[in-house]
């Protein structure tokens, strides 16, 4: 197939950088060569080829395939910085509502990041609503961003530093589109609650019912089944938050997203967070790379207004929690 070649430049110019020339020159010919083979080829295969690094990362989703086109051309994109100095804090803002429920999902190793498909069915649903939010959604995934170090990792920061991970509850629109599918392109389609991963000395225990899976993840495409998962006691005990609209942070970058990023973040054991470092974005027979970049970098805010219902004046929320010691 035309488009073996991609991964196959990929492996040559990363894995054995001394098999290309080292001014990045051929890299960039590779990259103008696969996208006039890409005129000839199907939608299909252009979904399968970007990633988080070089000629297939960020810099090039806008580029490689229109249908990501958003990616590069969008005005109201994700992730973002959060300045404190500039979140406006709006009283009509209610409390988050969410119905936790006995959960079930099938964690999986993407490739690109770590995924926990959920599997409730009938009634037996996790609902978003709220907040922010003139709708009710059903939460569909939950994914994890994270770094190779502490410093780095999560895709939002706060005055510009990071967080070491970060978690995305992802929920469609159920009553506006009948599955997460038609809500993906569809206005006010989703939402997504952030929740910035820290350090911590002890091991998280909602958290353990993850991290403890995750060696059955080593590959690409390897699953595992969650059972009895709390969202509950996983998520951050708080009612503060901040809310912007904005996209998905990953192609193709729709701009259909609400997001609600809690004030707190949850703290995670040393050793659960190097359980998320030790994956491979490739299959068993070919592992390729280290799973362990996969945050998108932050866009241009645009003129957007981040709102929140922390009232500063009662000295709550995000100062003392997210703010404090970076």
């Amino acid at each position: 197939m035309w488009y073996s070649v991609l991964p196959f430049c990929y492996r040559i110019s990363f894995q054995n950088p001394g098999c290309l020339s080292t001014n990045g020159l051929v890299g960039a010919l590779l990259f103008f060569y696969s996208l006039l083979l890409g005129f000839c080829a199907s939608d299909s295969a252009w979904n399968l080829w970007w990633s988080y690094e070089g000629i297939s990362g960020p810099d090039f989703w806008g580029v490689a395939n229109q249908d990501f086109a958003m990616c590069k051309k969008g005005k109201q994109q994700s992730p973002i910085n959060i300045d404190p100095s500039r979140l406006l804090y709006d009283p009509n803002l209610k409390h988050l509502h969410i119905n936790y429920t006995d959960a079930k999902g099938v964690l999986i190793n993407t490739g690109r990041d770590i995924t926990i498909e959920m599997q409730n069915l009938g009634y037996n649903h996790i609902n978003i609503s709220l907040g922010p939010l003139s709708y009710q959604y059903r939460l569909s995934k939950i994914k994890f961003h994270f770094g190779n170090m502490d410093k780095i990792g999560s895709e939002h920061t706060i005055n510009g530093k990071p967080f070491p991970a970060e978690m995305h509850l992802l929920a469609y629109n159920s009553d506006l589109y009948p599955n997460s599918s038609y809500a993906l392109k569809g206005v006010k389609g989703y939402t997504i609650i952030a929740v910035f991963i820290e350090l911590g000395k002890e091991l998280n225990k909602p958290f353990h019912l993850i991290s403890k899976e995750l060696k059955a993840l080593r590959y690409k495409e390897q699953t595992a089944m969650l059972h009895h998962l709390d969202l509950g006691r996983l998520l951050p005990k708080t009612e503060h938050y901040m809310t912007y609209e904005g996209s998905f942070t990953q192609p193709g970058c729709q701009e259909t997203v609400t997001w609600i990023i809690l004030n707190k973040p949850i703290k995670i054991a040393k050793e659960q967070l190097s359980a998320l470092r030790v994956l491979y974005d490739g299959r068993e027979n070919d592992p390729n790379l280290a799973l362990e970049v996969n945050s998108r970098p932050v866009m241009p805010l645009n003129h957007r207004v981040v709102r929140t219902n922390i009232n500063f004046r009662r000295r709550v929320g995000i100062r003392s929690h997210v703010l404090k010691g970076l």
